[in-house]
């Protein structure tokens, strides 16, 4: 089972430093990527998570990526795997869309990235909370029947975003473990994990901040029952004063999830 992590300064430093077992950088293919892209390759092969469009399983305007380059950029990378968002935004939608138009529009565009692809292709599953239905414009597309149908009958692979699936379940009222189980984990290739926070009005918020206890033992929960091949911690470094501590809470959260991958 390999280990990846977002890249970050303070990932950087960890890995000149030689203090932890990291197998790939997770990054976005866009913004400040180029300036970093080479001291990345140097580094380890990168997963690419991203090109800058707000990829998604129900866009309609997708003939605007450059798949060209997108192949490029992942073959420069030697990214395994290419993952993309289970999700649909508001705007996108029809106002006459039923669900098994979303159904119809997602599985074709699935098809769609699948032959333009270099790589396989991972579905995403994405959160349900009110700052992500603001923010980021989501329709809810989270039932684990419907998501379950779309890997399968796309004949595509699952990556599971525990927080995602932690914060959907807080915020619905739901129990976690019973929502987890019911997606669709013998389909898992990739997961990724990291800790989670509340919004302003205290709902639940995908904060990327340290993992916490019960995100560990969650984490051990899910491979229990799946077979990744890469785990991702997701772990965005704040700016602060105080910048070892940014360090040590990012090497320490690395050698939890090192220790956790080892023991299966």
């Amino acid at each position: 089972m390999y280990i990846g992590c977002n890249w970050s300064k303070a990932l950087k430093f960890l890995i000149e430093k030689n203090s932890i077992r990291i197998d790939y950088i997770k990054s976005f293919g866009y913004g400040n990527f180029k300036e970093d892209f080479k001291i990345m390759r140097s580094m380890r092969p990168i997963l690419v998570h991203g090109l800058g469009y707000y990829e998604n399983t129900g866009m309609n305007n997708i003939a605007r990526i450059d798949f060209n380059s997108a192949n490029s950029i992942i073959k420069k990378c030697n990214s395994p795997h290419y993952g993309l968002h289970l999700a649909i935004r508001s705007k996108d939608m029809l106002t006459s869309m039923t669900e098994d138009d979303i159904y119809k529009r997602m599985s074709n565009q699935i098809q769609f990235f699948k032959k333009s692809l270099s790589v396989p292709l991972l579905l995403e599953n994405s959160p349900d909370t009110p700052h992500d239905r603001e923010a980021f414009d989501l329709y809810p597309y989270v039932m684990p029947e419907k998501i379950y149908k779309l890997i399968v009958e796309n004949d595509v692979s699952f990556l599971l975003d525990i927080t995602h699936a932690k914060i959907t379940a807080k915020y619905r009222g739901w129990d976690i473990y019973d929502y987890i189980g019911r997606l669709p984990l013998d389909h898992v290739v990739e997961i990724h994990t990291n800790g989670s926070g509340d919004d302003e009005n205290g709902f639940p918020m995908d904060t990327h901040q340290a993992m916490e206890e019960e995100d560990y033992e969650l984490l051990e929960w899910v491979l229990d029952r799946t077979n990744p091949k890469i785990v991702t911690l997701e772990f965005n470094e704040v700016e602060t004063e105080d910048y070892d501590k940014i360090i040590y809470s990012l090497e320490k959260q690395l050698d939890r999830i090192y220790d956790i991958c080892s023991s299966r």
